[in-house]
């Protein structure tokens, strides 16, 4: 789970003062720069189990494309987001606009990154930037169930439904080699402990007590 500090942001982003006036006078070397924000969102792209945004504040810029890169996003009433870059005279790094394009689609992403505007909360989960919106005093009690909930599931299932979702998700239509991965998850998933243990607690009306093998 990632969150801010304190209830006033989630994360406002980069600081504008620090961005270069002009790039590295070696613009090969520059480009080979990857930013730290980046290697961020890569972690939490790379982690295999889901990664929750808990946004208590606001969220612009670079903070709402950490947001948008977690795997679920849930937002306190009094959250903002939005991204400004357009407004500074900045063309985004290109890995944030595909980011927001799987997430909200051609037209929605157009919108925000045109625009600059900040979005209320209830926007917010009408675009689909967020999965929910809830009351300000029952942010935290609400992802941590909501983080519970995910944790009572099979370990190795979760692992093999993130895999498998962001490899579509990046290659709509898999090579040989790509499908074969996928496959060989849910023939993993069949052989496994896990499963003999959910269809058991299933016909026996408990919680199941997964092993992750």
């Amino acid at each position: 789970m990632i969150r801010g500090s304190g209830d006033k942001a989630f994360s406002a982003g980069y600081d504008i003062s620090s961005l270069p006036i002009k790039p590295s006078s070696d613009k090969e070397e520059s480009l080979k720069e990857t930013p730290p924000l980046e290697k961020a969102l890569r972690a939490i792209r790379d982690f295999p189990y889901p990664v929750i945004a808990m946004l208590n504040g606001y969220a612009y810029g670079g903070g709402c494309d950490l947001a948008i890169g977690c795997d679920i996003r849930v937002a306190a009433k009094r959250v903002k987001m939005g991204m400004p870059p357009v407004k500074l005279g900045l063309v985004y790094p290109y890995p944030g606009y595909r980011r927001f394009l799987k997430v909200l689609g051609f037209s929605r992403t157009l919108e925000i990154f045109l625009t600059g505007r900040q979005y209320d909360s209830q926007t917010c989960l009408n675009m689909g930037l967020v999965n929910y919106v809830v009351e300000n005093a029952e942010l935290e009690a609400f992802t941590y169930n909501l983080a519970r909930e995910i944790a009572e599931n099979s370990p190795l299932s979760l692992r093999g439904t993130k895999f498998a979702l962001y490899k579509i998700s990046d290659h709509p239509i898999l090579d040989k080699e790509e499908e074969e991965e996928i496959r060989s998850l849910f023939i993993q998933s069949l052989q496994s402990e896990d499963i003999e243990e959910g269809k058991q607690a299933f016909m026996e009306k408990r919680k199941p007590r997964f092993k992750d093998r």
